[in-house]
């Protein structure tokens, strides 16, 4: 627990340094209440779905794994992984600051859609679940040798559930995402149960967590793996 606090109170400062990394999630809050203020007349629900689903798919994987970038160039990782904190730890602890500002920023998108009652419940349930498997897929994508192409793929999963929308096509493409569920869910089911959106969610932060042990296991967090590397 004492290393989970520390990687969470480290992440924390770290974020609040970097404007980079809450610079997106504000101008994805500010444009929504923008349309709401100068064009009352459109859908709420809807445009808050559009930068709701680009705040889970873009900001929440960058930040993920810009933390992991982070640390890995100003040796922290290195230095975490020799003081014997262990990957899970590592992964909690960043995970944990990610998930503080999301249900902030959450909760924010749904009383900016007027959602209310147990429509906003399952609002911020639905965009929770979302927000962690993109947190999953950013720190996936940064221990892999696909670190280089993470902004392309959280562009894709942020603004592919958006086209998707006026696109049969790419709605079959996308179906399967979590990011698209979370589009559908928001869009059409937060007054009844999303369970059915809730469970292709699940099964996709399922085979992220598969994913993130296999890229741990091969190049990750372990404190006896970077001693050697080091040796």
């Amino acid at each position: 627990m004492r290393n989970i606090k520390a990687v969470f109170i480290k992440q924390v400062l770290s974020y609040i340094k970097n404007p980079a990394m809450y610079g997106t999630p504000i101008t994805f809050l500010l444009l929504p209440l923008a349309f709401r203020i100068f064009i009352p007349e459109i859908q709420p629900e809807l445009i808050v779905t559009q930068f709701l689903v680009m705040f889970v798919g873009i900001s929440m994987i960058g930040a993920s794994a810009g933390f992991l970038a982070e640390d890995r160039v100003t040796m922290n990782l290195r230095f975490m992984g020799m003081s014997g904190v262990k990957p899970y730890q590592y992964l909690i602890g960043t995970c944990g600051t990610l998930l503080v500002v999301s249900f902030i920023a959450i909760t924010l998108f749904g009383l900016i859609g007027q959602h209310s009652g147990q429509a906003l419940i399952n609002f911020i349930t639905v965009s929770m679940l979302g927000a962690a498997s993109s947190m999953l897929l950013g720190i996936t994508l940064g221990l892999s040798k696909f670190a280089d192409f993470t902004m392309i793929i959280a562009l894709l999963l942020g603004v592919g559930p958006v086209f998707a929308d006026a696109n049969e096509t790419l709605e079959q493409i996308f179906y399967f995402t979590y990011t698209m569920q979370v589009n559908n869910a928001v869009q059409g089911y937060l007054n009844v149960n999303p369970i059915g959106s809730i469970q292709i969610i699940l099964i996709n932060m399922t085979v992220l967590l598969i994913a993130f042990i296999v890229m741990n296991m091969k190049n990750g967090l372990d404190g006896e793996k970077i001693v050697k590397k080091m040796a």
